[in-house]
């Protein structure tokens, strides 16, 4: 098993062998809109609509983008740096340039362990770990992080799976919550993990409940 985790096919999976664009695109057909080639700000276009591209996206939801602002280890280095986290699933490390590697995971507990880190030490060198996303400039910040957003005094009969992630659900994408909130062992607060996007504002009180007996929390 080990040795097939390792081997590491890449991003796409790995072709057997490389296809000319006849070939790959023969007896294919699309749903999708047509590709547009046109001109844009003065420049050369292809416009793909917004549900192709998020069709494209949807097999790397769980990727992330290693960033080393020093020197960067070899593929290989990291490759088994991350196979000796015991993730559960499979994964990808590709070169995206030199000082960046791009994280293809499999499954959300991966992805939560992982980014819920948010930085490593790779054979000494830091790697800081920030969320893939269709429109991110790998040479920018994502603006979305992992932050525990907690609820004091959350009402004990509110610590339901599906309750906590539509809390967290209220800020961003929710991640997992806390050993302790899962369990229901301090019910004086619960905490959730939540991607949020650190450039927006978000309220300190919601409302929790039915419209008639519900509560400011």
């Amino acid at each position: 098993m080990a040795s097939v985790r390792l081997r590491d096919p890449g991003f796409l999976k790995g072709a057997s062998s490389p296809l000319s664009f006849k070939d790959a695109l023969a007896g294919s057909s699309s749903n999708f809109p047509e590709l547009c080639v046109s001109s844009h700000r003065g420049l050369p276009a292809l416009f793909i609509s917004e549900e192709e591209i998020r069709s494209l996206a949807a097999p790397f939801d769980f990727a992330l983008v290693g960033r080393f602002p020093g020197r960067r280890p070899s593929v290989d280095a990291i490759r088994n740096f991350c196979f000796n986290l015991k993730l559960i699933g499979e994964f990808s490390v590709t070169v995206l340039n030199h000082r960046k590697v791009f994280i293809k995971l499999v499954n959300d507990f991966d992805y939560c362990r992982m980014f819920s880190h948010r930085s490593y030490f790779v054979q000494n060198c830091f790697m800081k770990v920030v969320k893939w996303s269709p429109d991110l400039d790998v040479e920018v910040d994502s603006p979305i992080v992992p932050i525990w957003v907690s609820f004091p005094l959350l009402r004990p009969h509110l610590f339901s799976p599906r309750i906590l992630s539509a809390l967290g659900s209220l800020f961003g994408r929710p991640l997992k919550s806390d050993m302790v909130t899962a369990s229901g062992s301090r019910p004086s607060m619960a905490r959730i993990l939540v991607e949020l996007d650190v450039t927006k504002n978000y309220p300190d009180k919601i409302w929790v409940g039915s419209v008639k007996t519900g509560y400011v929390q």
